[in-house]
Formats: C-alpha cells, sequence, structure tokens
C-alpha cells in the first residue's frame, strides 16, 4: 500500500471521481448493513407470527435495496474506470515523457525492455488496482465495523467466537500479502528479461538467421520463459493456498456460531431470526477479509509495478540540462572543437560504480572547417570519444569545449541541433521515405530533400522504389539493406546542415566507391567541421588530420603522411589492411 500511495499525485486532478465512487461505497456497505436486519424480521415477526403482509411488504422493501445497491454499486465501479483511466492516461504521458530526457547512460542500465515493461504490463496492473481494487478497500473497514457493531447489538456472548476467527484470518492474509509482494516484484523483473530477450531476438532475426542460431536463441527463451513461469507459479501457488484454509476457518466459526447460537435460541435469549442475522453479519465481518485473498495479489503486483514505475520517475538524466544554457547558434565558431584531459568511463548496472576507462587524458584540438578521421580497432574508443562531443554522455574527468565553450554551460538542445550524428545502427521510422529524411527539418522542403539524398548517394536507389520518397518504410527499415538504412540516415543529419558533422562509422555498409562518393560530396562544406569515425583505413585518407586512437589513448594524430612516417600503429593498420608495404 506504501507503494501504491504514489499514484496519489496523478489521481488528485479527478480527485471528484473519487469522491463519488467513496461515497458510492459508503452507501452501497449502508446498504448491505441493512438487509439481514431485515431478514431477522421476515423470520421473527413475519413468519414466526403467519403475518403475509408484513413478509411481502418487507420482501418487496429488500428487493428495492438490493435494485437500489446494484445502481450505486454500477455508478460506482463507473467513476473508479474514469479515475482509473484518466490517472494512468496521464501516468503513462509523464513516465514517457521523462524517459525521452535520459541520457545514454540512464538507457544502457534500464534497457528498453525493461523500460517498455513499466510502460506496459507494469501500467496495467496498477490500473486494475484502481478500477477494482480501490471501492474493495474502502468498503472493507467500513463493512468490518457495522457488521461488528450489528454482532454486538444482538448477541455479545458470541462475540468471542468472532474474536478467534478475526486474527486467525487476518494474520494469515498479512503474511501472504507481504510474502507475496517481494515475489511479484521478482516475476516482473524476469519479465523484463523476457521482454529484453524478445526485443533483442526480433531485431536481430537476420543476423540469427545468418549464424544458424535458431536452436540456441530458442533454447536461451525458454530459460527465461521458464524461469519467470517458475518465479510465477511459486507466488500463485501461495496465493492459491490461502483461499481453502480461510473457507475452513470461516467454516468453523459458522458451526461454532450455530451449536453457541442454537442453545441460545432454545434457552430463549435469542430468536431464530437474530441468529440468521448474526451468522450473516459475521459473514460481513470475514468475507471482506477473505476477498482480500483474491484481491491481494492484485494489490502486491500493483505496489510492486508502482515502486518499478518510480524508480524510473525517479531516476534523473546522467546529463543534466544547463541551468540558463547558453545557446550555441550565437557563437562565432560553433565547429571549433577541444578535449582537455578528458577521460571517461561507463557506469556500471549500479549507478554508483563505474567500470575501466574507455578514455584516457585525451587532449585534441579539431579546427573549424577540417576534415577529422578517428582510427583505430574495435573496442579503442573511437564511438565514446566523439558521443561526448553531443553530450550524450559527460567526461568522467576533464572538458570538452565547442566553439570555445564548455558543452556542459550550453543548451542541450542547441548543442545538438549544431551537432549531427549518424550511427553505424541507424535508427529508421515507420512512414515514408520522405518523413524519414525530414525527421530533423520537418519544414524542409521537396528540394531540399533531394539535395540531402543524392550527397548521401541515396537518391537514385529511392527513385527506384515504387513510390520514390512516399514509399513506405517498414519497422526498423526491415525492407532496405544495411547501406541503404545508414545512406538513409546519413541523408537526414545532412539535410540538418550541423555545424558539426560526425559519421559514426556511419558508411560501414556501403561499398567503398559510394564512400568515396559521399566524401566527396561533403567537400563543398568548408565551414562543416566533418569527423569520420572509422575502422576502415581508405575512409581517412581523404581526411586533413587523422586520429589514431589505442585502448582509449591517443597513440597519434597528423596527416596521412606524418602517420606513415612516425606510428607504428598506423603503420600496422596500414599494412593488414592494404597490404602495402610501408616505405
Amino acid at each position: 500500500m506504501k507503494q501504491l500511495l504514489k499514484v496519489w499525485p496523478w489521481v488528485k486532478p479527478y480527485w471528484i471521481y473519487l469522491a463519488g465512487a467513496l461515497a458510492g461505497t459508503v452507501l452501497s456497505v449502508g446498504i448491505s448493513l441493512l438487509i439481514p436486519l431485515q431478514t431477522a424480521r421476515v423470520i421473527d415477526e413475519g413468519i414466526a407470527k403467519s403475518d403475509g403482509e408484513l413478509v411481502r411488504s418487507t420482501v418487496l422493501f429488500m428487493v428495492a435495496l438490493i435494485l437500489a445497491g446494484v445502481v450505486v454499486s454500477a455508478t460506482t465501479s463507473a467513476m473508479a474506470v474514469r479515475m482509473a483511466f484518466n490517472t494512468i492516461t496521464d501516468l503513462r504521458r509523464d513516465l514517457y515523457g521523462h524517459a525521452q530526457h535520459f541520457s545514454f547512460g540512464n538507457l544502457d542500465r534500464l534497457t528498453s525492455g525493461g523500460i517498455l515493461t513499466r510502460l506496459t504490463s507494469d501500467m496495467t496492473k496498477v490500473t486494475t488496482i484502481l478500477t477494482m481494487g480501490l471501492a474493495f478497500i474502502a468498503q472493507t473497514p467500513l463493512m468490518f465495523v457495522g457488521a461488528l457493531i450489528a454482532i454486538l447489538s444482538i448477541d455479545a456472548s458470541l462475540l468471542i467466537i468472532v474474536l478467534v476467527m478475526i486474527p486467525a484470518i487476518g494474520g494469515l492474509v498479512w503474511y501472504v500479502l507481504a510474502r507475496s509482494g517481494v515475489l511479484y516484484d521478482a516475476v516482473q523483473n524476469r519479465l523484463d528479461r523476457l521482454n529484453t530477450v524478445l526485443q533483442e531476438n526480433i531485431e536481430g532475426t537476420e543476423a540469427i538467421k545468418a549464424f544458424v542460431r535458431q536452436d540456441f536463441e530458442t533454447e536461451q527463451f525458454d530459460e527465461v520463459a521458464d524461469d519467470l513461469a517458475h518465479q510465477a507459479t511459486i507466488v500463485n501457488q501461495l496465493v492459491a493456498a490461502l483461499m481453502p484454509t480461510l473457507i475452513a476457518i470461516s467454516s468453523l466459526g459458522i458451526a461454532a456460531v450455530i451449536w453457541l447460537g442454537g442453545n441460545n435460541v432454545i434457552d430463549g435469549n435469542l430468536s431464530e431470526g437474530d441468529l440468521v442475522a448474526f451468522i450473516s453479519y459475521m459473514a460481513m465481518v470475514t468475507m471482506p477479509m477473505m476477498m482480500l485473498a483474491f484481491v491481494q495479489p492484485l494489490i502486491s503486483a500493483a505496489g510492486a509495478s508502482m515502486a518499478r514505475i518510480d524508480q524510473v520517475l525517479q531516476e534523473q538524466p546522467e546529463v543534466p540540462q544547463a541551468a540558463d544554457g547558453i545557446d550555441l547558434g550565437a557563437q562565432l565558431e560553433p565547429g571549433d572543437i577541444r578535449f582537455e584531459n578528458v577521460s571517461f568511463a561507463y557506469r556500471a548496472d549500479d549507478a554508483d560504480d563505474t567500470l575501466d576507462n574507455a578514455l584516457t587524458s585525451i587532449n585534441l584540438h579539431i579546427r573549424q572547417g577540417t576534415t577529422v578521421a578517428v582510427l583505430g580497432a574495435t573496442g579503442s574508443g573511437k564511438s565514446s570519444l566523439v558521443h561526448l562531443i553531443p553530450r550524450f554522455y559527460d567526461t568522467s574527468e576533464g572538458t570538452v569545449y565547442v566553439g570555445g565553450i564548455d558543452v556542459r554551460r550550453l543548451s542541450k538542445d542547441s548543442l545538438r541541433r549544431n551537432v549531427g550524428v549518424a550511427l553505424q545502427e541507424p535508427q529508421l521510422f515507420g512512414g515514408t521515405v520522405m518523413e524519414n529524411i525530414r525527421y530533423g527539418r520537418p519544414d524542409a522542403t521537396d528540394d531540399e530533400v533531394f539535395a540531402a539524398a543524392k550527397a548521401a548517394q541515396a537518391h537514385d536507389f529511392i527513385t527506384a522504389m515504387p513510390d520514390g520518397y512516399n514509399s513506405l518504410v517498414e519497422q526498423q527499415g526491415a525492407n532496405l539493406s544495411g547501406g541503404q538504412r545508414q545512406r538513409m540516415a546519413i541523408a537526414r543529419t545532412l539535410l540538418v546542415g550541423p555545424a558539426i558533422l560526425i559519421l559514426d562509422d556511419s558508411t560501414s555498409a556501403v561499398d567503398s566507391e559510394t564512400e568515396e562518393q559521399i566524401q566527396r560530396a561533403l567537400e563543398p562544406l568548408s565551414n562543416q567541421t566533418v569527423i569520420l569515425v572509422a575502422q576502415r583505413i581508405s575512409t581517412a585518407l581523404g581526411a586533413d588530420e587523422i586520429v589514431v586512437l589505442d585502448d582509449g589513448h591517443v597513440c597519434a594524430h597528423g596527416s596521412h603522411r606524418d602517420l606513415m612516417e612516425s606510428s607504428p600503429v598506423y603503420q600496422e593498420i596500414y599494412r593488414s589492411q592494404l597490404g602495402e608495404t610501408v616505405q
């Protein structure tokens, strides 16, 4: 319940529906408490005294009470549903909006599968408890107290039976509630893992088939699914065992009341109608506690889900927005970049821990209007280096300057509008080719889109598609080749016209001739700073300067000619890729 109370800020705007639902619950409880009194009256004053008119009038009154209860319950449910779905819509919108501001580091730890589970499965569980469980939670204490008062007014000598049953039932339900809360949290964590595996497998279908790993992936999925099923079985077995036990306790209580109460009826201390009413009220005392056995899995699951949702809401972006951030567009030289004593390490799953440095003591100056290639083996830190420029991550030590200003003092939106990044694995969206290229500049003209596509060497294959620029792009660009996706992503970045253009190995799936054509198309952009991240040395040969990374360090930088004379690492790369002897 403590976790569920965290949803209150989103419930509060819809308090009128909540108040109506709670008022309806009070009225419904009142109606329920009246019916056993009418039953006792029919038995003692109608049937026992052969008063048919009293029987008819009392039964008609009971029918009216029942019908009124139906109307009240239906109205209460409608208000609860309206409150619940408005609340969850706002909560889901806020969670999604909050996640949009996460840095790459936040997403590395939380994973897309984990966030997806929170936006879907966890939200559904909270919705269920708001829709079905809220009225029950409010009804339980009212029904309990009202029925207990009625029991005292009928025969206080039988109260001892109820007082024995209450702690037995309450203690058992409380134990299951406390135990199942932990277990449901474990179930949701395993569901996160299942969603992550599913997402990876769906997105990696081509690689799975290419390497004939279907059996391996099936085994991996089965393992995760079995783990989820095992954990879910444990918690549901616990809950399933609760209800038969509670029914047995309740049945023993009723038997005790009939035995002791029957003796009171025989002795003339209690009427038959009051005995029937007593049993009805005793059920009203114990039944809400027993029904909690049904509702408690919903409460436990919703509490665990709300805690997981709150975990994401409390997560703060690792790369914070600068207070009064400077607009880079007002600067004279936005393309000038400097790294001063920069070191960087990724955070581990525990946000307080870090891994070994990906970059160490980087000092580098990239002048505006130059083309710089960043070369190195896989894992040398190339992507880590360029991701610090648009602040996808922040440095662990040292400072990155753009236009002479510490990037941490710049408005993130302004910085990223001036830094265009085309990634090796481009993200395309459902929609047309035109919409995908216009993604960063929705107001771009058709001619501007065509020009960007031509520069990225994408125009020809786009116009060859059935509907040209109006052709639909399937999810993740599944109907395009890797090279076509990369060229569309480059066109999208070029259309923005950034002062700094970063091609992060974004031509790896493109043939050498097309790559050369793309680089020639960039040459007229003399005022633009271009950074080419590459593993192929052919990509770097035309650059003004080449930066060679090795194990997170800048081991050499300079022109191709200089590096061929001074850098053994560069010479080895050149020799291994081009097969030419260093002169």
